[in-house]
């Protein structure tokens, strides 16, 4: 890749964190071992106020410590672009482990790249020793149906523009965050999403790059998977209610079909076409559903990949409910307060 002949700008490297014990050492280490000048690079973890023995953890390495008071990882974010001294923030996640060759990737990416590019970044992959259930969640959603083809867990492996990058692995031109207006920490969720929207919606562009490498950790049980998915979908219609259009086209999607089986089962007590109708649909998606069931066992290479015939289904359901309770949670507000004010 003709790496020898770059140059080195400075890069602040930005870890927002909370309760991260068991994961940031290992995050830390591998920023420390990047193959990129030490001197020309910074490492700001962000913490929000842990109650466990992460900030002990960190203070016993080379790297900046800033304390986040609000504790949501947007804040955190915003905090560490604020007192970076590089012109360009990387950002990982404190359950993440970068790549030796991650920073040196972006960087040549990034001054080979058109102007126009403020952001590029790569896939987050999976630890193969982690808990079988958080690896199917995980290898689930690499998949088209899984991911709707998102590059915050499709991991393609070619270099492709596309229209936002997850914030576990992505490294920013600081202007673009800072011409924006920086992250907006209302959201709890979807705050990468949201910024990524704002900054394209100004002409800018972000660029795939499949060698740019970061493994991420796949925790959960499936409760904490389902509320989860509720609470992506909760914020994906609060991102919708900012903008008026749909920050991802495939977000709607679960909703419109909860909604849509919902109006054939009611419409099948008085007819029989709409449960006929209702049964050959979901015939359908359950044959989408087995054979991104085996694409993931394939890709796990382990009889478990078939549990993806639950997870996807449980994505689903949980995704379009959060979505849809957003949108029934700010209706029930507004007509209380239109009652109030008469």
């Amino acid at each position: 890749m003709g790496l020898i002949f770059m140059e080195y700008p400075f890069i602040s490297v930005v870890v927002g964190i909370r309760n991260e014990e068991r994961f940031i050492e290992e995050c830390i280490e591998s920023l420390l071992r990047l193959d990129y000048p030490q001197d020309s690079y910074e490492i700001i973890i962000v913490d929000g106020m842990s109650t466990d023995k992460t900030r002990d953890l960190v203070q016993k390495y080379p790297v900046r410590l800033l304390l986040n008071e609000r504790k949501n990882v947007a804040a955190a974010r915003n905090l560490g672009v604020k007192n970076a001294r590089g012109d360009f923030v990387a950002f990982t996640d404190g359950d993440c482990k970068v790549y030796s060759q991650w920073l040196k990737i972006l960087v040549l990416e990034m001054q080979n790249a058109p102007d126009d590019v403020v952001c590029v970044g790569g896939p987050n992959l999976i630890f193969d020793t982690d808990p079988i259930f958080g690896r199917v969640v995980g290898y689930a959603q690499e998949t088209f149906l899984g991911s709707g083809g998102s590059a915050q867990s499709k991991n393609s492996t070619k270099k492709h523009y596309v229209s936002s990058l997850p914030n576990c692995n992505a490294m920013y031109k600081k202007s673009a965050i800072q011409e924006v207006g920086c992250f907006d920490e209302r959201f709890l969720i979807g705050q990468d999403g949201d910024l990524n929207y704002r900054i394209g919606k100004r002409g800018h562009k972000f660029l795939y790059i499949p060698e740019a490498q970061v493994l991420h950790h796949r925790r959960g049980t499936f409760k904490s998977f389902s509320v989860r998915m509720f609470k992506y979908g909760m914020w994906m219609a609060e991102l919708f209610k900012k903008h008026g259009e749909f920050v991802r086209w495939y977000a709607f999607l679960p909703s419109v079909a909860i909604i849509f089986a919902v109006v054939l089962l009611i419409s099948s007590i008085m007819y029989f076409a709409p449960i006929l109708f209702l049964l050959v649909l979901m015939a359908i998606y359950f044959v989408l559903v087995f054979v991104t069931s085996i694409q993931v066992t394939y890709k796990m290479r382990s009889k478990y990949g078939l549990f993806a015939l639950f997870v996807i289904p449980v994505q689903h359901v949980t995704y379009g409910l959060g979505f849809l309770y957003s949108f029934a949670n700010s209706l029930y507000l507004s007509k209380s307060r239109s009652r109030s004010d008469n």
